[in-house]
């Protein structure tokens, strides 16, 4: 049974899943409409929005709607029922239900859309295929020895020191710090108006940018100075635990007609849209959930033999030059698994709670 609980739990399990930090400057992730403190209801999970979602909310007794495409993309100057979007704001208002979206935070995350197309494929040894650059921070902070674990642990618990697979990463080295406390002050060690010399120890990690505050703050609390002294250094690294895409190794190698048909069985596509290669076994796959054209050329440097994506252009489909299959599975086959990634957050920190996939098929696009 579900514990009364404020909309805005769902929506802090969600953004400590997908950081809201890690969308796109052109997205718009997060909050579409509703009020956070109102009590949760129940979770509808969707792909998309739309006037069917929203009944179906309503059916269920849900008063949270979940996407992965925002609502709102441009700005909404009136609400008169004029267009989709209008006439499904109104009616997510009219019945009280909030609707927040994870867009390309969710597809750059940990734990993204492309883990779970991964999933559909088995693939092992996986890797990110396009790391994400310019994320990461370097902080460095000098700490009595005596309390260097305390504050080493503070950091790492908001979020410092992962590297890959390693946590609690860290360089430490012994040094001499020096001060005078002035008037007014309450030093830890030393006395005020007198020159102090202390063994400290100086503590260097690294942390997403998005987490900078939080484990600054984190140092600040744990550090026995009344002033403690940080440095924070932007670094060019790639980050290997975040951005876009997948890339993988088959559980066996398959003839590309083999791979094909279980491509087209596992996704539940329609039909496929894809270029011929040379090569006549896949084993190593790229796969990018959404708009991925972009990423072909990395896909080709990633050694795949096949790259799953989808909305790739006609012009596109040449930069393969024959040497990787370019394998369009539709851009809603790609991204159906969005709503299982949000389940799977919102479980692990709400287990009181049963999230429901949204039954209705939002794909615009039909075959015949």
């Amino acid at each position: 049974m579900n514990a009364t609980r404020p909309i805005a739990d769902a929506i802090a399990a969600l953004e400590e899943a997908f950081p809201p930090a890690l969308q796109e400057k052109w997205d718009n992730s997060g909050l579409q409409t509703g009020n956070p403190h109102d009590a949760l209801t129940g979770i509808l999970l969707a792909v998309d929005v739309t006037e069917a979602t929203v009944d179906e909310a309503v059916s269920l007794g849900c008063n949270l709607i979940v996407s992965h495409h925002p609502l709102i993309f441009g700005g909404v100057r009136r609400l008169t029922g004029a267009d989709a979007t209008q006439r499904i704001l109104i009616k997510a208002i009219r019945h009280g239900i909030a609707v927040y979206s994870a867009h390309t935070n969710a597809d750059r995350a940990r734990a993204a859309t492309s883990s779970l197309m991964a999933d559909c494929l088995g693939l092992a040894d996986r890797t990110v295929l396009v790391p994400a650059a310019g994320s990461l921070v370097k902080i460095v902070t000098y700490v009595p020895a005596a309390h260097a674990e305390a504050v080493r642990r503070a950091m790492f618990d908001a979020g410092a020191g992962c590297i890959g697979n390693y946590d609690c990463c860290s360089s430490n080295a012994p040094v001499t710090g020096t001060f005078r406390a002035g008037e007014g002050t309450h030093p830890f060690v030393g006395e005020p108006g007198r020159l102090h010399s202390e063994a400290e120890v100086r503590i260097e990690t690294i942390a997403p940018e998005h987490c900078r505050r939080a484990v600054t703050a984190a140092l600040c609390a744990a550090h026995p100075y009344e002033e403690p002294a940080f440095d924070i250094f932007p670094l060019l690294n790639d980050w290997g635990g975040c951005g876009y895409g997948v890339v993988g190794r088959l559980p066996e190698p398959m003839p590309k007609e083999r791979f094909l048909a279980a491509v087209k069985e596992r996704f539940g596509c329609g039909a496929l849209r894809f270029s011929d290669a040379d090569t006549p076994i896949v084993s190593r796959v790229a796969m990018c959930s959404g708009s991925g054209s972009e990423f072909i050329g990395r896909a080709m440097a990633a050694g795949a033999q096949a790259y799953v994506t989808a909305d790739v252009k006609y012009h596109s489909y040449f930069e393969a030059e024959g040497r990787m299959m370019i394998v369009d599975v539709g851009h809603y086959e790609s991204e159906q698994f969005s709503k299982i990634l949000f389940r799977q957050a919102l479980i692990k920190k709400m287990p009181t709670f049963a999230p429901c996939l949204s039954t209705v098929n939002s794909n615009p696009i039909k075959y015949y």
